[in-house]
């Protein structure tokens, strides 16, 4: 009985032993997983930077071998926090405004090539008494003798295809967007040369001689400057500006959306024309008499303005149209230069005149957005603008002659009228997500 006993006691007591001892594994198994700790912030940098030494037995100490890292008992992975925690480490108010403003900002670049309306049908001179169409030849007298004279115009100038950049850069908020965008045009010419064809030898009062027509002492006149080996024009005119709008929120993003706008522009123009006469007294004046008429036009347009922004919009594309209407000042500096206009010995006259007038501004745009990505879309557009009180050099010269023993009186007296600009863009749309 005691044998059975102690028999019995032996096995429970062999029992417990084998549970509470740990066993070296048998070769090709692989090792128990070790105990970390998590680690605590530390500001000697004594721990390294994730977790700390493993232990085999507390008892004993950290682990003799390399050391090993992970989680702690609870299954987390703690990091040290050092003493700089940098930009944008903690999720603080400025750094949820940095986030959101960058996520919301678009940009926009497009490539523009446009048609400027040239000066028209502007006669080069004044009206010539007794003659009702200037421009075309009609008879004069010339040092007694019939002839034929003709004042040119500038219908012949044209600013076709000009090429620009515009970039455009938008910030959208809760409620509504920001844009605003720069342009600008190159410099655009156009000229004409208009030669003196040789006089018929039997009737030589058919030659057509070009002419300078002015008004004598600011009255109608048939008085003329002849030039009978050619005449020249050319014309400069270039473009540049910028634009700021407000654009307010719609309760709608998909289908018709509809969206008032107010913003501000501003429109600077600068156009030049020069004319060139040549006279040599058909072959005898050596050198010949050569007279300029220079013409400058600066308007600088500041307007405020508002507008409506039409959408048809899904997720593939959108197509708008936009009109806008600005009431605007037209700060504008005109100049007229005269020299050798009678003789070589002529002084060079120059004069000018500032002021300000309304110009105001209709601008129509039809444009499409295709979304190839959810951040990019390729973009088009058509685009009309049409301003009032524009300043330009061939309406801004004052035709006239107060006789040979006064300085040339063909000077500055600024005019306005209207100017169209429209063309096609093309370009790219790239969202900050």
């Amino acid at each position: 009985m005691r044998s059975r006993l102690a028999f019995c006691v032996l096995g429970v007591w062999s029992l417990v032993a084998s549970g509470t001892a740990q066993a070296q594994p048998p070769p090709g198994t692989i090792a128990p997983s070790r105990i970390y700790a998590p680690a605590p912030y530390d500001a000697s940098n004594s721990w390294p930077a994730w977790g700390v030494p493993a232990y085999d037995n507390y008892a004993d100490g950290p682990f003799a071998g390399d050391p090993q890292y992970g989680a702690g008992p609870d299954g987390m992975v703690t990091e040290r926090i050092s003493g700089d925690k940098g930009f944008d480490y903690e999720d603080t108010p400025v750094d949820r405004f940095l986030t959101a403003t960058a996520k919301s900002t678009w940009l926009r670049t497009e490539y523009l090539q446009w048609n400027f309306e040239g000066p028209g049908n502007q006669l080069l001179g004044s009206a010539v008494a007794g003659v009702v169409d200037a421009s075309k030849p009609f008879q004069a007298t010339v040092v007694g003798q019939p002839a034929t004279a003709q004042v040119p115009t500038t219908s012949a100038l044209h600013f076709r295809n000009v090429q620009g950049f515009r970039g455009t850069v938008g910030l959208t908020t809760n409620a509504g967007s920001l844009e605003a965008n720069y342009f600008t045009f190159s410099r655009a010419q156009s000229g004409q040369f208009l030669g003196v064809l040789p006089a018929p030898v039997l009737a030589p009062e058919t030659q057509i001689q070009y002419a300078t027509s002015t008004l004598l002492s600011g009255q109608p006149s048939n008085n003329l400057f002849l030039y009978d080996s050619s005449f020249q024009m050319s014309q400069t005119t270039q473009m540049s500006g910028a634009e700021a709008n407000w654009v307010a929120k719609s309760p709608y993003e998909q289908g018709f959306v509809v969206r008032p706008m107010a913003g501000f522009r501003f429109i600077d123009l600068n156009e030049r024309l020069t004319q060139r006469g040549t006279f040599n007294q058909q072959g005898l004046l050596d050198p010949p008499l050569v007279s300029d008429i220079d013409s400058d036009a600066t308007n600088r347009i500041y307007a405020p303005q508002i507008g409506l922004r039409f959408e048809i919009v899904n997720r593939w594309a959108t197509l708008g149209f936009e009109p806008k209407v600005a009431f605007g000042i037209n700060n504008y500096d005109a100049k007229v230069r005269t020299e050798r206009l009678r003789s070589p010995g002529d002084p060079a006259v120059e004069t000018t005149q500032n002021g300000s007038h309304f110009a105001p501004i209709g601008d129509f745009s039809f444009y499409g957005k295709v979304n190839l990505r959810d951040n990019f879309s390729l973009f088009g557009s058509y685009q009309i603008m049409v301003a009032n009180g524009i300043s330009r050099p061939a309406n801004n010269i004052y035709y006239n002659d107060n006789g040979s023993a006064n300085p040339a009186a063909i000077v500055v007296d600024a005019g306005f009228q209207q100017m169209v600009w429209q063309g096609f863009t093309v370009g790219g749309e790239l969202r900050f997500r």
